[in-house]
């Protein structure tokens, strides 16, 4: 096709005006798909003009590069859009091929063209295309799509056309190498700022807003900051499995948007953990009145997999200027009083941040720390308070306790770290060193001639169901040669709220290896006499709130002869704890108790004060303790 130099001179002119436009488009800030969709087939528009062509049209690779796609078509009022939008590399080849391996692929004649006879038919169903001009989009990961020009007259290219097809195809690549950045620059905020589950904000977006927000209001502003957590996760996450759970969390996340005010700032922390951001109403009424309808909004049964889920709620609050400064310090004070009401039960909690939660979650913070250096440091030991037969009083046996040997706070009390122990699994590891240092104990004491004495040791419920623990016991008979008869396995009532069945299985194995089971603190759970009816148990240790008052308080005298009479038939021994007084002494003894532990005999002992005790005794296997100076 021949050009009059001034047709040349139009033609260029044009092609600069629209380089210019394009560019300027490309360049903004704001440069979206849709911004650009406009610009774009305005300049397919301007290039079938220039180009004396009837359609043109852009089309993009996937990543892999194995799809072609239309982008955008510009057509002539007697051409229609190609029927097929997406051509497969599977079964376009050849085109492919072509289209790749050249910067301009020119076709003269598309009815005699080989590359093009691996198009699908259906491609040229509307209209007779007779030439083609390709030119590749050529961006900074490769070739990502191609300028295509078809006219329905064939047509002999110029080095002109090819020229100015490629020239415009180069301000196509600038322009979708942008829009490719700018949405990846998009996406990485969003992986920054957005929950890509819920798809509302995160923990980063939420101290963004909060602190902007606190940036600009008045000094009278309050506010509070609510960290809030699902009290049944855990069974969710069993029963409903994984796409349960996220169908879940993602109506919590809606919910909690439309029930705290429209000026409200909240996120999904992690897990089912959410933090919410709002103002003050004014007064202690009007926020826990307005908490209450939140509540109950949240707590509307949810529609899971045709199941309706019934949800609770826990949280903690932090009060802005109060209690806090900015977003991060009011996220951290809210989840330590969440974490603070916890202590005290599991579902429906709620507590206001106080200080001292601080204090004390930073003390514990640093025994946790502590605790497993400790195991390793061997900081660790063993008091043994007596059990005295009753009437006789002579020792039989002993309960082993386990004491800190802090390097900066001295003796510690279990009371000041098995709760910690118990959080984060290290309970395991010191009840078998209590094992281990107790059988230990009796393989000296065999050797001392001291055989007929027993240790009872307290086994954490965890622990006793650890499906380890009797492999471990067996272990330790094995290891340390001692008749397992000596070693009194002591547990609490509260082990049979974890599953009756594992218990009762557990109790089984642990008999059959020879051990005694004992119940710790009878009578203060709830589960008593399930003990009695379907385990194998040989001890029960009556509670030492019962022994307290049993001089004077006719209940409690009652409950300790039921307990004993109870026992008795079933042929079980008995231990009361807490004994501090002969008045005590003498109302068990009445009452026929077996065997008695308490301050009134001896507090517990250190091993060396203990053992220098039994050996000063003139008889043996029953041996007398000093009794303490009134």
């Amino acid at each position: 096709m021949n050009r009059t130099k001034e047709e040349l001179a139009e033609f260029i002119s044009k092609m600069q005006e629209q380089q210019q436009v394009v560019f300027k488009q490309a360049k903004q800030l704001a440069l979206t798909k849709e911004s650009m969709r406009d610009v774009l087939y305005e300049l397919c528009e301007n290039i079938a003009s220039i180009m004396k062509v009837e359609r043109v049209s852009i089309w993009l690779f996937n990543d892999e590069k194995t799809v072609l796609s239309e982008n955008l078509t510009y057509t002539s009022d007697s051409v229609k859009i190609p029927v097929v939008r997406r051509l497969d590399s599977k079964h376009a080849k050849a085109y492919f091929d072509a289209i790749v391996s050249k910067r301009v692929h020119a076709v003269e004649e598309i009815a005699t063209n080989d590359t093009l006879q691996s198009l699908p038919e259906e491609y040229f169903l509307n209209t007779e295309m007779a030439s083609l001009l390709d030119a590749s989009i050529i961006m900074s990961r490769g070739i990502g799509g191609i300028l295509c020009c078809e006219t329905i007259t064939k047509r002999s290219w110029t080095d002109l056309d090819e020229v100015f097809i490629a020239a415009i195809a180069d301000m196509l690549s600038f322009v979708f190498d942008r829009l490719n950045r700018l949405e990846m620059e998009k996406r990485v905020h969003e992986l920054a700022y957005t929950d890509p589950l819920t798809g509302i904000d995160n923990e980063n977006a939420f101290i963004e807003k909060v602190n902007k927000r606190l940036q600009t209001v008045r000094e009278d502003f309050n506010g509070a900051f609510l960290y809030m957590k699902m009290d049944q996760f855990a069974s969710i996450q069993s029963v409903l499995g994984p796409e349960g759970t996220k169908i879940t969390l993602k109506k919590v996340a809606n919910r909690i948007g439309e029930l705290f005010p429209d000026n409200a700032i909240f996120a999904r922390i992690a897990f089912d953990h959410f933090i919410i951001f709002t103002k003050d109403l004014g007064s202690r009424e009007k926020n826990e009145f307005a908490m209450a309808e939140i509540l109950s909004g949240l707590r509307d049964p949810v529609l899971i997999q045709g199941q309706e889920v019934y949800l609770t709620f826990s949280y903690g609050i932090a009060n802005y200027p109060e209690h806090v400064k900015n977003a991060y310090e009011g996220i951290q004070a809210a989840k330590t009083a969440l974490d603070s009401s916890q202590k005290v039960g599991n579902r429906k909690t709620r507590a206001i941040y106080d200080p001292e939660m601080y204090e004390q979650w930073e003390e514990e913070m640093h025994s946790e720390m502590n605790l497993g250096k400790g195991l390793d440091m061997n900081e660790f030991c063993l008091f043994y308070q007596p059990q005295v037969e009753s009437l006789s009083h002579k020792v039989t046996g002993v309960e082993a306790l386990i004491r800190w040997k802090h390097p900066q706070r001295g003796l510690l009390p279990p009371t000041a770290f098995i709760g910690i122990a118990e959080t984060t699994g290290l309970i395991t590891q010191i009840g078998e060193w209590v094992v281990r240092e107790a059988c230990m104990q009796l393989k000296s004491w065999e050797q001392q001639g001291l055989g007929a004495l027993t240790i009872s040791v307290n086994i954490s419920p965890r622990h006793f169901l650890h499906h380890r623990f009797p492999a471990f016991l067996s272990e330790c008979i094995q290891e340390y040669s001692i008749n397992p008869q000596k070693l009194i396995i002591e547990i609490t009532e509260n082990v049979a709220l974890e599953d009756t069945t594992l218990v009762e299985i557990q109790i089984r194995k642990v008999s059959a290896l020879g051990f005694a089971i004992s119940i710790d603190d009878f009578g203060t759970g709830y589960s008593a006499f399930i003990y009695l009816q379907h385990f194998s148990i040989q001890e029960v240790k009556i509670d030492r709130q019962f022994v307290k008052d049993i001089e004077t308080d006719v209940k409690s005298r009652a409950i300790v002869r039921a307990i004993l009479t109870l026992a008795k038939s079933l042929h079980m021994h008995t231990v009361a704890e807490g004994v501090e007084t002969e008045g005590q002494l003498k109302r068990l003894e009445e009452l026929g108790c077996f065997e008695i532990q308490g301050y009134y005999f001896s507090k517990p002992l250190p091993i060396e004060e203990l053992n220098e005790n039994l050996l000063a005794s003139p008889r043996f296997p029953f041996l007398y303790l000093p009794l303490p100076s009134a």
